[in-house]
């Protein structure tokens, strides 16, 4: 009677390569070797795109061959060669291999030959072949850390396929380390040399550069995905230009969005980070990238030439994000409170402007339980004189309550940021997302120590050790956040903005700030003051003399400081802020 056997395979990169361990080549092997075993050939399993080495990284078809083999009546185990079955270190193989041993499971490798569970010299041999696979892997992986880390201390470039629009080339450097000089070969990165018909990448990443820029602070009456410097309308703006991408084709979105968010373009140093699968393991899908730092200053790392000029992509990074999540400083309309994310209508939903009204956006037929049937309109200048005579109201009682105290103080933050120089800002964005993602691994971290996935001796110390090295890098943070500082805190021009030659003191009314100001200034003050505008829908229709209600309809909630605002201040800037208020 045949014995029965399973394959496995892996490979580390998902695509094929000419390697004699290449996905297909094993395959290969693996059926022809289960015959000269005696073995039928159920079923070859098969990691691609895993690794073998890292201990933290989940092979699902290895882990459905080892409940397969528990379930059911197998003989033999065959794999090309004991690397693919393991690289891990023989603590973490030995267990697996004692119980596959237990079910009187044969282990074969085409290229090493067949280790039984019945014989102990066999078992002595196995874990050899593991430890040296481990062995091979662990210096290979410490050669290249060492290197990647050299480089990176020298300010080098790490390698990988170059950004596009830039190249790299060598250079040699001496720097102290240990107090001895040492010179060293790296690898910087410069833009590729310049065409005379502008065709190079380095000329067609500027020139998308200059496009958001040429139009970014003008004022926008259409959809707000038409905006002309939002990365849709570009990419449309250079196919029909003919200016072709990588490799000859058209230009996508998700392409020119990754190539513009590239740090390495402003001559930073930066890793390509990838989304997760559901566990956990890395996919080959670009989320987006982190900067390098200094270990000791925070600083960010240089890694050779600029093609986009620091200020200028740290800006540009501004406006990327600000389309993302729906928001911007640009005045998409004519309309002072629409597009801004501030005007809501009860039912939760954003309000649009049409000539005469705000509405909800809801669609035409759309019932939703709960919420209001049909639609919900508005007098648009009503609501617009409502919400200014609140911001005014605010600005001339300043000194009266606590209240309005922290909504000029929130106002003066914001002003802060706008007039605040975008390398600062954009610098302590990237640091507050890092932050972010720090304080999440080191959650993650304890939330596996209460799992049991930390236990034991070896458990606690390994545990220690990826906790050390978080706080360390968060400290790194903390401090380099605390160096960028806050943006300088202006005096609110009160009287300014107050100001009014209307013989009754309107503020409002005419000679006023807000009566000679345009609709870019005008949202420049409702989004400095105001968190949200909440419109409920009329008790019934207004008949032949209708009034607009407004204060009866309209909740005005002014601006309010928020956690996520004010991740990058410190102790330091909370009391500079209430002096400059209390001047204000």
């Amino acid at each position: 009677m045949l014995r029965l056997a399973v394959g496995y395979a892996r490979q580390s990169k998902k695509k094929a390569d000419k390697s004699e361990a290449s996905p297909q080549t094993q395959d290969e092997a693996i059926r022809r070797k289960a015959p000269e075993r005696g073995c039928r050939l159920l079923k070859i399993y098969r990691d691609i795109g895993v690794s073998g080495y890292d201990p933290t990284v989940k092979r699902k078809d290895f882990e459905q061959l080892l409940n397969y083999c528990r379930q059911n009546e197998v003989h033999e185990i065959i794999v090309y060669n004991i690397t693919r079955f393991s690289r891990r270190e023989p603590k973490d193989a030995i267990p697996v291999v004692l119980e596959l041993f237990s079910l009187g499971i044969t282990i074969t490798s085409v290229c090493e030959g067949s280790f039984s569970p019945d014989n102990t010299m066999e078992l002595i041999m196995l874990i050899m072949r593991i430890d040296a696979a481990h062995q091979d892997s662990k210096n290979k992986s410490e050669a290249i850390s060492d290197a990647k880390r050299l480089a990176k201390q020298f300010g080098g470039w790490t390698g990988g396929v170059p950004p596009y629009g830039m190249e790299s080339y060598a250079q040699s450097v001496t720097r102290v380390l240990d107090g001895e000089p040492v010179t060293v070969t790296i690898r910087l990165l410069r833009p590729v040399p310049r065409n005379e018909d502008g065709t190079d990448q380095a000329s067609i990443a500027l020139r998308m550069v200059d496009r958001i820029f040429e139009f970014k602070d003008k004022p926008w009456s259409g959809k707000k995905n038409g905006h002309p410097a939002s990365v849709s309308a570009v990419v449309a703006w250079m196919n029909s230009a003919g200016w072709v991408g990588q490799n000859g084709a058209a230009w996508r979105t998700p392409t020119a969005k990754r190539i513009l968010s590239d740090p390495r373009l402003a001559g930073f140093a930066a890793e390509t980070v990838y989304h997760k699968d559901s566990d956990g393991n890395p996919t080959r899908t670009l989320s987006g990238y982190k900067m390098l730092r200094d270990e000791e200053t925070g600083e960010p790392i240089t890694i050779g030439e600029a093609l986009i000029p620091p200020a200028r992509w740290f800006e540009l990074q501004k406006w990327l994000r600000g389309r993302e999540w729906g928001r911007s400083d640009t005045p998409w309309s004519e309309k002072v409170l629409t597009a801004m994310g501030v005007l809501k209508c009860e039912c939760s939903r954003p309000m649009t402007g049409s000539p005469r009204l705000y509405k909800c956006s809801r669609p035409p037929g759309v019932v939703e339980e709960g919420k209001h049937a049909g639609g919900n309109t508005i007098n648009l200048a009503d609501v617009d004189d409502y919400v200014a005579r609140r911001i005014m109201a605010v600005l001339m009682t300043a000194e009266r309550d606590e209240e309005t105290l922290d909504t000029l103080a929130e106002a003066t933050r914001r002003l802060a940021k706008l007039r605040e120089n975008p390398a600062a800002r954009g610098e302590r964005a990237s640091l507050v997302g890092e932050r972010r993602e720090i304080t999440n691994d080191i959650n993650r971290l304890y939330d596996d120590l209460k799992a049991g996935i930390y236990e034991g001796k070896i458990g606690r110390a390994r545990f220690l050790q990826e906790k050390e090295t978080l706080e360390k890098r968060q400290a790194v943070i903390e401090r380099r956040i605390a160096e960028v500082g806050g943006p300088e805190l202006p005096a609110l021009p009160i009287a300014e903005w107050t100001y009014t030659e209307d013989p009754n003191g309107d503020p409002l009314g005419e000679g006023s700030w807000w009566q000679k100001a345009d609709t870019a200034d005008r949202r420049m003050l409702v989004s400095l003051f105001v968190d949200e505008v909440r419109v409920r829908k009329a008790a019934g229709r207004g008949g032949r003399n209708r009034v607009c209600r407004v204060e009866e309809r309209v909740s005005v909630f002014m601006a309010k400081p928020k956690h996520e605002e004010h991740e990058a201040q410190e102790s330091e800037g909370q009391v500079a802020l209430s002096e400059s208020v209390s001047a204000a």
